[in-house]
């Protein structure tokens, strides 16, 4: 047969003849149940067993570091494969969460070389007299090799093996190989770790409602969870974008200011990164998020990522909005306040001085109301001036703003218009104001209404002076016999 197949687990079934292609073998069929099988931690219990039955040793260990202090070392036998049941070790009082101190002659040297990441192998014999010669001696191993497990460039643990029956001199070429499954052990903590950030950060996400992003310095690339800008469950674990692509997912509103708080954080001393923004998603609906974030640095305080989480808060946005019209409407009637309209006034004379467009003010009240709400009530009364509010709204354009200045004098600003125009407006609501009775309780009330007009040509005033000049005008719309609209002198011509 010119070619030949077989399953890849049939490989290197017999561990017996210790060969380096045994070895090796051993090693590539526990990698593939540590990266797609049994993973953490049976995996690692198998690649001990594979690792033991081909090197012939008595015993197979892995030490996990603790706590390391500058005089003592803390570690715990985290896993075992043993022989024969006289060399096991683990669950021994004296291996479970051991802490030795490590000012013991040339116990210190061991430990620094293992921190360096260096291999090292003894022969206990050679050991000159001290507290390491004994503790070899009392387990009887008479050659050991032991290997670091590096994770993140840190001193995770030990893989140790130790021969309780020859003094083994352990080749380059087997340490190399052996090298190679401590990669494996360190590649099975980091997939450990990974998978209980995930579990934590799914808990995280279903709890706030957040998805994960990051933006690489170097790369200029933006990575974010695909939940985050797609409407309906996507298969993709993650997206890639170019700087320029994640801009173009925001409101265009939010971008500058999403850039400009950037730099101000990289700039500035605060450890958390926040900003509110709008995101556009898939099906080109706006949804509220807030970044939060973290800017980690090189060694030589260059950027290069800044990454964390995106937090829905529409909810939180929708009560602001509620918060925000409520500090600015009048809670009985639901148009502007009085706090709201000054403000307003204020932007609108702004622009008029800047822009030199008039524009104009009409203040109204309701005729007699008090002498309705003394003979009716109260709630009669309040009934009127909702009633009274929305037929002034219904007589305006959108960009018009109708105010409840207090008790029953509203006001209306008008932008834009002039004499003629805002005389229109006004005889409207006189019109509508009149031509309908206000039933409540089953009783029809009958009202009118009057009206003072200002027009402001756009000169040097104050929001106080011309509410000044239209309130004149609606006491002399009083005077004149109600249900009238009376203009400011400037109004008096023609147009």
């Amino acid at each position: 047969m010119p070619i030949e197949t077989g399953m890849f687990d049939g490989l290197g079934a017999s561990y017996e003849d210790g060969s380096k292609a045994a070895l090796l073998s051993a090693i590539a069929r526990s990698a593939e149940e540590l990266t797609s099988g049994k993973g953490w931690p049976e995996g690692v219990n198998d690649l001990l067993a594979a690792l033991g039955r081909v090197t012939g040793v008595s015993r197979v260990w892995i030490f996990q570091t603790v706590a390391l202090t500058p005089t003592h070392i803390t570690q715990n036998y985290a896993f075992e494969w043993a022989a024969e049941p006289r060399y096991r070790q683990i669950g021994m009082p004296m291996f479970s969460m051991f802490t030795n101190p490590i000012d013991q002659p040339g116990y210190r040297e061991l430990i620094q070389s293992r921190r360096n990441g260096e291999w090292q192998k003894i022969l206990t014999r050679h050991l000159v007299p001290g507290w390491l010669f004994d503790s070899q001696t009392l387990q009887g191993i008479k050659s050991m090799l032991t290997i670091p497990v590096m994770v993140d460039d840190e001193w995770w643990g030990t893989l140790g093996f130790d021969d309780c029956e020859r003094e083994y001199d352990w080749t380059d070429v087997e340490i190399a190989l052996l090298r190679t499954a401590a990669y494996l052990i360190s590649n099975a903590v980091l997939r450990d770790r990974l998978s209980a950030k995930r579990k934590q950060f799914d808990i995280l996400r279903r709890i706030t409602d957040s998805s994960a992003w990051s933006f690489d310095f170097t790369t200029g690339q933006v990575w974010c969870a695909a939940e985050l800008i797609h409407s309906m469950p996507m298969p993709a674990e993650n997206i890639y974008l170019s700087l320029r692509a994640g801009l173009r997912l925001l409101h265009p509103p939010d971008r500058h200011a999403l850039l400009r708080s950037v730099r101000d954080h990289m700039l500035g001393n605060k450890d958390v990164f926040r900003q509110d923004l709008r995101l556009v998603t898939d099906c080109g609906d706006l949804r509220w998020v807030e970044l939060v974030g973290n800017l980690r640095r090189s060694g030589n305080g260059r950027p290069e990522q800044l990454a964390g989480i995106a937090v829905d808060i529409r909810a939180r946005k929708q009560e602001e909005e509620r918060l925000r019209e409520e500090a600015g409407t009048d809670p009985l009637t639901g148009v502007l306040n009085r706090r709201m309209f000054w403000r307003e006034m204020q932007a609108q004379l702004d622009l008029a001085v800047d822009q030199g467009d008039p524009f104009a003010l009409l203040v109204l009240d309701i005729d007699h109301f008090k002498i309705l709400n003394d003979n009716y009530g109260h709630g009669v009364g309040d009934v009127i001036l909702r009633g009274f509010a929305e037929r002034c709204a219904s007589a305006v354009r959108s960009q018009d703003l109708v105010a409840r200045m207090g008790g029953d004098e509203f006001v209306i600003l008008l932008p834009g218009k002039r004499c003629r125009a805002a005389r229109n407006v006004a005889e409207r609501i006189l019109e509508n104001v009149a031509s309908a009775p206000f039933p409540v309780d089953a009783r029809d009330h009958q009202v009118t209404a009057s009206i003072g007009l200002y027009i402001h040509d756009g000169s040097l005033s104050t929001p106080a002076r011309v509410f000044e000049r239209a309130d004149e005008a609606l006491y002399r719309a009083k005077r004149q016999g109600r249900n009238r609209l009376a203009e400011a002198g400037e109004c008096l011509c023609a147009e």
